[in-house]
This record gives structure tokens, C-alpha cells and sequence, in this order.
């Protein structure tokens, strides 16, 4: 009889051994970054590059961050990053014109770089504008890998870029849902 019982243990472990589980109650909660702070972080970070741009006094504009896979999309969160570095910038005694992307295309691409579009060298003239805060962002599964540049309008020179990653939780992902 004890070879009996021992027996149907074992199978009966063998079987609860072969269930499948559901994959979403294994994965990991991927909770949200505080986008304000990892953004004025970014800000930070491409004003210590460029240390020398605080003294010439002039103006910088900010732009909507863009979709790397589509440069001529970017959603809430574009907009976000975009305005929350801007804003870091004005905090830090810059003065800071945004500009709102509409239908217009801020950032085109171009021979594997990037280069403003003629409305926005435009803007930045009429600004008197020393630099354009631009980006792009790109959606991975788990994560939004984001990079910040400091251009040069006049020329499209790179003055300073910085790269972050932000974790795909709830929030980054309603962001990003929204156009």
C-alpha cells in the first residue's frame, strides 16, 4: 500500500511538474521613472557639456522630441520631454522659446544625421537663437530609450547630446499612446 501512495505522489507531482503557468503573473511590475526628474536630469547634463552657452546670453528653442522610427510623429510623451527639458533650462536662467510641433516636420533626416528643417533655422533666426533642445525617443518592449541634443541651428552642429533610458511602465506608455 505505502508503494501505492509513493507512486501516485510522484505522479501526481510529475503532472503539477508539466502545468503551464500564465507568463504575465511571472514578468515583473515595470514601474514608472519620475519623468520630471530624469528629464531635468537630461537638461542638466547637456548644460554641463556646454557650460560656455550660459554666458552668451542668448536664446534656445525647445522642440517636441520625435519618434526615431518616425520622424515626423512624436506623442505626449515627446511633447513631455521636450517641454520638461525646456523648462529646466528657463529654471536655470536660459531663455527658452518653445516650439510646438504642429503638421510642420522640426527634425528631418538626412544622410544618417540630423538636420533642422528650414522652419525651425528659421524660428531660431528670428529668435536670434543660439541653440535648438531637440530629440528623439525610441520605444523598446520594457524601456524608451531617449536621446537629448543641444544643435547648433546655424549649422547643424551637435553642441551637446546626452542618452537615458526610461522604463516602459503605465504612465510612459499612455504617453507614448497619445498623439
Amino acid at each position: 500500500m505505502r508503494g501505492a501512495v509513493a507512486l501516485l505522489a510522484v505522479l501526481g507531482l510529475g503532472i503539477v511538474g508539466c502545468a503551464s503557468t500564465d507568463d504575465t503573473s511571472t514578468r515583473p511590475i515595470i514601474r514608472d521613472a519620475n519623468l520630471v526628474e530624469q528629464n531635468y536630469g537630461a537638461a542638466d547634463a547637456l548644460l554641463t557639456r556646454t557650460p560656455w552657452l550660459k554666458e552668451r546670453n542668448e536664446p534656445l528653442l525647445a522642440a517636441t522630441f520625435v519618434d526615431i522610427n518616425n520622424l515626423e510623429t512624436s506623442s505626449g510623451l515627446g511633447r513631455v520631454i521636450g517641454q520638461q527639458i525646456g523648462s529646466r533650462f528657463a529654471q536655470q536662467g536660459f531663455t527658452v522659446v518653445e516650439i510646438t510641433m504642429r503638421n510642420n516636420i522640426f527634425v528631418a533626416e538626412g544622410a544618417g544625421e540630423f538636420a533642422l528643417s528650414r522652419s525651425v533655422k528659421e524660428i531660431s533666426q528670428s529668435h536670434n537663437a543660439a541653440a535648438v533642445i531637440a530629440g528623439t525617443y525610441a520605444v523598446g518592449r520594457q524601456s524608451v530609450f531617449v536621446n537629448a541634443r543641444l544643435i547648433r541651428a546655424t549649422d547643424n552642429q551637435v553642441l551637446a547630446s546626452y542618452d537615458y533610458v526610461l522604463p516602459l511602465g503605465p504612465d510612459a506608455k499612455a504617453l507614448v499612446a497619445a498623439q
